[in-house]
C-alpha cells in the first residue's frame, strides 16, 4: 500500500474540501485553499498527494479526493458521479447506452461513460483507469429530456429520461449497442413509456432515422402504443438504414421507408427467448 503519510499542506487541501463536502476539485479551488503557495509550489504538492495515493487526478487541473482507508490503485469513483466533474460549466446528461444501465436495461455491462453535452468538448473521448469517458454532442435542437435520476440511496445524476433514451438510442444505434439492444429494451419498458411524451420528444428531434426505426420497432414488437399514425404521417419516402452497425443490405420495407439490414427473427429471439 502506497504510504499516505499527510504532510501539513496536504491536511490543509483535505480539510478545506472536506468541510465544503466536496470529493473533487480543480487546480483555481485549491489556490483558494492554499492562498499563499505558488502556483509552482501548489502543483507540486498536488502532484506529490496523487503519488501518495490521497489525490486521484482525473485529467489535467481536476482532482478526486480518494477516501484514506481506500487502496489508491484499484479506487475508481462511480463513474456517473464522475460526469458532473469532467463537463464542469457545460450542460450536460448522462445518455445512450449509460443511460440505459441506470434505467436498468441492458444485458451486457460497460467499459464506457456515455455523457451528452451542450457544447463540443476535446478531447471527445477521456480514459480513467480502465474507464472511457465519451463526450457526444448534440445541438440545441437535441439537447432536452433529461432529469435527475437515483443511481444509488444517495445520489442523484442527470440523466435522460427513458422517453429521451430511447429516442438518442434510435438516433444513433451504434452508440447503444444495436438495434437488437434497442429492441430489448423498448420492450422490456413498454408499459413504464408515456407514447405521448415519446411522439413529442420525436416531433421536437425531427430526425426521419428516428421516426422510421421507432415506428418499425414499435410494429415488429406488436406494441399497441397509439402513436403509429402519426409516426407515419410524420415520415417521408427517403430510405434510412436499420442498424447502423451492420453493413447496408437486407431487404426495403416500403411501409416504414427502411433498409432492413436485419432479420426479425434476430430482433424478437433476442427478446422472447
Amino acid at each position: 500500500m502506497i504510504n499516505k503519510l499527510i504532510s501539513t499542506q496536504s491536511n490543509k487541501i483535505l480539510a478545506h474540501f472536506n468541510q465544503m463536502n466536496k470529493d473533487c476539485f480543480d487546480f483555481s479551488e485549491a489556490q483558494t485553499a492554499l492562498p499563499d503557495s505558488s502556483e509552482s509550489a501548489l502543483k507540486e504538492l498536488l502532484s506529490d498527494m496523487v503519488k501518495r495515493g490521497l489525490l486521484m487526478r482525473l485529467k489535467k487541473g481536476l482532482y478526486y479526493i480518494i477516501p484514506y482507508e481506500q487502496e489508491a490503485s484499484s479506487f475508481m469513483p462511480d463513474w456517473h458521479l464522475l460526469a458532473k466533474h469532467l463537463t464542469k460549466g457545460t450542460d450536460h446528461y448522462i445518455g445512450y447506452y449509460s443511460a440505459m444501465q441506470i434505467h436498468n436495461l441492458i444485458t451486457q455491462p460497460s467499459l464506457k461513460e456515455q455523457i451528452v453535452v451542450a457544447k463540443q468538448l476535446k478531447p471527445s473521448t477521456l480514459k480513467i483507469k480502465d474507464v472511457s469517458f465519451q463526450f457526444i454532442y448534440h445541438n440545441a435542437d437535441h439537447f432536452f429530456g433529461a432529469k435527475k435520476m437515483w443511481i444509488d440511496s444517495f445520489h442523484k445524476v442527470l440523466c435522460s429520461d427513458l422517453e429521451k433514451t430511447i429516442i438518442d438510442c434510435l438516433f444513433k444505434p451504434d452508440y447503444a449497442g444495436g438495434i437488437v439492444e434497442i429492441a430489448r429494451a423498448i420492450h422490456a419498458s413498454k408499459d413504464k413509456i408515456k407514447y405521448d411524451q415519446l411522439l413529442e420528444y420525436t416531433q421536437r428531434f425531427k430526425s426521419q432515422a428516428v421516426i422510421k426505426r421507432l415506428g418499425f420497432l414499435l410494429e415488429t414488437l406488436e406494441i399497441k402504443s397509439g402513436i403509429i399514425k402519426q409516426l407515419q404521417k410524420a415520415k417521408t419516402a427517403s430510405y434510412v438504414i436499420l442498424d447502423t452497425e451492420l453493413p447496408k443490405s437486407g431487404k426495403m420495407i416500403s411501409r416504414w421507408s427502411i433498409q432492413q439490414n436485419l432479420e426479425t427473427e434476430t430482433i424478437t429471439s433476442a427478446i422472447y427467448t
